[in-house]
């Protein structure tokens, strides 16, 4: 088991990992998932460990259910949106990136393979400008199994 930075989420059963480096709105992503009816699974840290082909993430046991926003600090989530509204657990199936690095201009330009524990992962890298959490949304909803990094796209 492993502990990587980052936000774990759990959108319609799906585990997204969201990624980036501080400030970037990991934190604040999640809150909008949350308002949105999603799960919280782990804020700022993430445990991982690997169960065949499969990744599952939790959180450290001092910050389960526990989200750090900056200015209101840090808020119980089961207390604000339901004890519902938080995952003991969550396979991670695909990661997002939040990142300001600019990039070419193409639907399949942003995607690339991210390996934890010699696993595989489709990552999307998205500007944190971007309607992040609708755009995880989407992902999680439209994306198809097992994930992968798509091939290009009449969007290219």
């Amino acid at each position: 088991m492993s502990q990587i930075p980052g936000t774990l989420m759990r959108v319609n059963g799906v585990g997204v990992l969201i990624r980036g480096e501080a400030g970037m709105g990991k934190s604040d992503t999640a809150l909008m998932l949350l308002r949105a009816g999603h799960q919280l699974v782990a804020d700022d840290a993430v445990m991982v460990i690997r169960r065949g082909d499969r990744l599952i993430g939790r959180a450290p046991d001092a910050g389960r259910g526990r989200l750090c926003l900056r200015g209101p600090g840090i808020i119980e989530a089961g207390d604000h949106f339901g004890t519902g509204a938080v995952a003991d657990w969550s396979p991670i199936d695909c990661a997002i990136e939040l990142t300001r690095a600019r990039r070419r201009a193409s639907a399949t330009a942003d995607w690339q393979t991210l390996t934890i524990h010699g696993i595989g992962l489709a990552q999307l890298a998205l500007s944190p400008e971007r309607p992040v959490a609708a755009i995880i949304e989407l992902v999680a909803a439209t994306a198809p199994r097992p994930w992968r990094v798509p091939e290009a796209s009449a969007c290219d």
